[in-house]
């Protein structure tokens, strides 16, 4: 989406919102609400940092929009802000459901710019969490989450923040670089 956006010079959110299907309202809401919190019809894009965004249904029952801010350092790109609207129905347990979608969200940090499982000779090289790349604490960006009940039963939270959480880290790159990330996890940030 967001390629055929800059192709057309077209808001990527706004795209997102004409393209979906009216059975799609609750996508649209948190679509709307994450694009809101993040304040993204003010959002600026430089060569440096850059805003992009993503949504996602997860099992036909849950709903999830996120807004990524992204930096380039000299260490490579850093998500330095991350929101999130989410629609699971009826929250229960609010405490568990946002914590469930912060977890999605830092994977979805890990999936973009950390892990990386690698093969050699046949197997898998990383033995442990000591030798596999995930992301840590100060990797961590402030995240905001916003749950939204559009249904009155309970459909469960599941994973569905990583529906939207990388694509939207990525789409931030894309959106500093002009170019659409096709490989995880993306590597260095050139200039």
């Amino acid at each position: 989406m967001d390629a055929l956006a800059r192709t057309k010079g077209l808001d990527p959110r706004d795209l997102r919102l004409a393209s979906l299907a009216p059975e799609h309202g609750r996508l649209k809401t948190v679509l709307k609400e994450a694009a809101d919190m993040a304040g993204w019809a003010s959002r600026s894009a430089t060569i440096d940092e850059a805003m992009g965004l993503a949504c996602g249904i997860y099992k036909e029952m849950s709903y999830a929009a996120a807004v990524a801010r992204v930096a380039r350092t000299a260490d490579g790109y850093r998500v330095t802000g991350l929101w999130c609207a989410h629609d699971c129905g009826l929250v229960i347990n609010p405490d568990q459901v946002r914590a469930q979608v912060e977890g999605n969200l830092v994977w979805g940090i890990g999936m973009a710019l950390r892990e990386e499982l690698t093969v050699e000779a046949g197997a898998i090289s990383a033995e442990s969490f000591f030798d596999y790349a995930m992301p840590v604490l100060s990797d961590v960006p402030d995240i905001q989450i916003r749950l939204l009940e559009g249904s009155p039963l309970p459909s469960g939270a599941g994973e569905t923040a990583i529906v939207c959480a990388t694509a939207a880290i990525t789409n931030a790159i894309a959106a500093m670089t002009g170019e659409t990330v096709t490989r995880l996890p993306v590597r260095g940030a050139p200039a």
